[in-house]
């Protein structure tokens, strides 16, 4: 589900259970859970993808018919670097547990994306003429993650305040990676005439551990804002695998490309050309990093 849609069903979700908690709190002494839905941003550690794949060049070799000559072979490049993803937004919602006033067990999921996009002009040899085109190029990664853990109150006044640090373990199930470039000629043999070349990749089973510091306000006794800030760091570094690539170049457009990203013939991980095209290197990303957020805790 798109974060946008997200964000839009959780705001609608929080407004019917403002209402409910409101009727169900007045009818009983204490809280025993809570339910928060949860915005902010996670800026993970992604160099291999901000240095190397970002920069990785459309290239390959190419038929050139030349006025009076044979058909030749050459190279070409056409680059056009994407933006670095330093941060991204996530959403998400969040149940907790008291298990005493101090401690509290914790258990929810969150959807994280960043996305990057960048265009550029320049020449690219098609069906042997070297024509004009436009590029838009666009890389989006996202991911989906359970967690729980617990919270520990350290400065308590009940209904008003509290001051807290959280650990919680997490599993992140559902890593996407999709890289789009999008190309218009403007003149040549396929005046007007749109190529595209897709890369889609995938990878599970990440864990992290993650410690938060954060502050509660109450705005009612069944209603409260807090603001947390932690650090996500990850057991091991993982790599995208499961991938496909999908062109809609023809044989006749003469075009022989070596993609920016691909999987590896042997291992099927995936791998990013170097930026100036002269071979590829194994991708190693992980999701360490630091997270802002802003939760909304109802207690009933």
């Amino acid at each position: 589900m798109p974060l946008r849609r997200e964000i839009f069903v959780y705001a609608h979700l929080l407004a019917v259970l403002l209402t409910v908690s409101k009727v169900v709190y007045a009818k009983q002494d204490a809280s025993e859970w809570s339910f928060s839905p949860i915005v902010g941003i996670h800026a993970p550690n992604l160099q291999q993808l901000n240095e190397g794949v970002f920069r990785a060049p459309f290239s390959g070799r190419a038929d050139l018919l030349l006025i009076g000559d044979a058909p030749t072979q050459g190279t070409f490049q056409f680059k056009n670097p994407l933006p670095s993803i330093d941060y991204g937004p996530l959403a998400g919602v969040e149940f907790q547990w008291k298990m005493s006033d101090e401690v509290w067990f914790l258990i929810g999921g969150s959807s994280w994306e960043g996305s990057s996009e960048a265009s550029a002009s320049g020449v690219l040899p098609i069906q042997g003429v070297l024509s004009r085109a436009s590029n838009n190029r666009r890389g989006k990664l996202s991911y989906n993650e359970f967690f729980m853990g617990w919270r520990h109150n350290v400065i308590r006044r009940p209904e008003k305040l509290n001051l807290y640090y959280r650990f919680s373990l997490r599993e992140i199930f559902d890593i996407d990676y999709r890289e789009d470039w999008a190309f218009l000629f403007v003149d040549g043999p396929v005046e007007s005439f749109r190529k595209n070349l897709v890369v889609l990749s995938q990878a599970t089973g990440v864990l992290l551990l993650q410690l938060d510091f954060g502050a509660e306000l109450y705005l009612r006794k069944w209603l409260s804002v807090g603001f947390e800030s932690g650090y996500a760091y990850g057991l091991r570094d993982f790599t995208l695998r499961d991938s496909s690539v999908k062109r809609d170049f023809l044989d006749t457009d003469n075009l022989f490309v070596d993609v920016p990203i691909r999987p590896n013939p042997q291992t099927q991980n995936l791998e990013y050309n170097s930026e100036n095209g002269s071979g590829y290197n194994p991708l190693s990303l992980s999701f360490n990093g630091w997270k802002a957020l802003v939760r909304v805790n109802i207690y009933y």
